[in-house]
């Protein structure tokens, strides 16, 4: 007489069902744990390149850097433009730029949101921003008081022989703003899952990522 073991017998459907359901449970928690670090890395990415960005305008404003290879054009300064304006461009790009003592140097970018680049243009380059982050304020950082964050766009540029930033507001209007009291601008970033970073610069030329 032969007897089958039930140490050999195979899963259950309730207990294939059950393996299942916690494998799931655990891929889920994986995928959802690299989703929000993949979100705040990409975020953090682009915080830290537009704080390189405002060190590299910073160092050709004060470096005395030629405009274009053989221009023998030594006097723009440098920045960069950050707008929520719709008459500007939109709030995931923003405009790296050379300000021209010609028509004015005026401490700001004078050029359109679609960057032209070469000619007359003051726009050295447009960054469009990726992985669904956007710049969600631009504030003025004020001394004593809370941010005002009614800012529509703010212009940051740096020219000889002062490390020090010029700041120029505009408000949500577009027409110029000069806050009381300000010692600094702040770009706030936010990505798609919520969280947020910021770019601040102070009107001494320091840079700070938070």
């Amino acid at each position: 007489m032969s007897h089958r073991s039930r140490n050999n017998r195979g899963f259950t459907i309730t207990e294939l069902i059950v393996a299942l359901g916690i494998a799931s449970v655990i891929m889920t928690v994986i995928i959802l744990r690299q989703s929000a670090y993949t979100d705040g890395a990409a975020l953090t990415n682009l915080a830290d390149d537009i704080g390189s960005t405002i060190s590299q305008a910073q160092t050709y404003g004060i470096g005395v850097k030629e405009l274009s290879t053989g221009s023998s054009d030594f006097s723009a300064a440098y920045g960069l433009a950050f707008s929520l304006l719709a008459s500007d461009g939109s709030n995931s790009a923003y405009i790296y730029f050379a300000d021209r003592l010609q028509p004015v140097a005026n401490k700001i970018y004078d050029g359109n949101w679609a960057c032209p680049i070469g000619g007359t243009s003051e726009c050295l380059s447009k960054t469009d921003i990726s992985r669904g982050n956007v710049i969600s304020s631009l504030c003025a950082v004020i001394n004593g008081g809370p941010d005002q964050c009614n800012i529509g766009r703010v212009d940051i540029s740096f020219a000889r022989p002062s490390t020090e930033a010029s700041i120029l507001f505009f408000d949500l209007s577009g027409g110029a703003t000069n806050p009381a009291n300000m010692k600094g601008a702040k770009i706030i970033l936010t990505s798609p899952g919520g969280k947020t970073r910021s770019v601040t610069v102070y009107t001494t030329g320091q840079i700070s990522i938070q």
